[in-house]
């Protein structure tokens, strides 16, 4: 595959997405008081395959690795609705590998006033042979630019705000990924930015 992908969907249609980011639920994770987020376990042709819970390794996520994280599996319309399933298609596709199942999460990052981390574990790799991201919305923000590494000391290659549509997708074995902090432009109002996260490794 492509080391990294940047590209956006033809057309807003994600805009039937965004409304059911306002249903995503906190957690009691370590990130669960800024993060909202619903995870589901898909099969390659993304069809939920009904598991809700994740694990990363300690070895890639200092923050909160070696725990079994249990989230609220995402609503079928939305692995249904079309938006979605462009975009599954073109991780699909540009992950040139087939993979028996994916990861998929749908998260809101939120903020009242205070700036909050995008990014806790700091420039990192998944654990996976690729990843996606897929940006739907932002209100009232600034910063939460993706920020894409060669090495994990190293300065960033890439930078990019995903606005709605946009999305970058790139091998997370050779490369290091991060995203700048956000906060809050009007202080007197909440912000969030929403996005999908899709993650795959190669089936053996």
């Amino acid at each position: 595959m492509h080391k990294l992908i940047l590209d956006e969907l033809q057309g807003d249609i994600v805009g039937e997405l965004k409304s059911s980011f306002g249903n995503l639920p906190r957690t009691s994770h370590l990130d669960g008081d800024f993060r909202f987020r619903r995870y589901s376990t898909v099969d390659y042709y993304g069809l939920s395959v009904g598991q809700s819970e994740f694990t990363q390794s300690s070895d890639y996520n200092s923050y909160q690795g070696d725990v079994t994280r249990q989230f609220e599996p995402i609503e079928e319309s939305v692995l249904s609705n079309k938006a979605f399933r462009k975009f599954y298609g073109v991780f699909r596709e540009a992950g040139d590998l087939f993979f028996e199942n994916a990861g998929v999460h749908q998260m809101r990052i939120y903020t009242e006033s205070k700036t909050v981390e995008v990014s806790p574990e700091g420039t990192h790799q998944d654990g996976f042979d690729v990843v996606g991201i897929l940006g739907v919305h932002r209100h009232n923000i600034d910063g939460g630019d993706a920020l894409v590494f060669m090495e994990q000391k190293g300065p960033p290659i890439f930078s990019s705000r995903l606005d709605s549509g946009e999305y970058i997708i790139f091998d997370d074995r050779k490369l290091w990924h991060s995203a700048k902090s956000i906060t809050t432009v009007d202080k007197t109002t909440p912000g969030y930015m929403d996005a999908f996260i899709l993650t795959a490794k190669r089936d053996e």
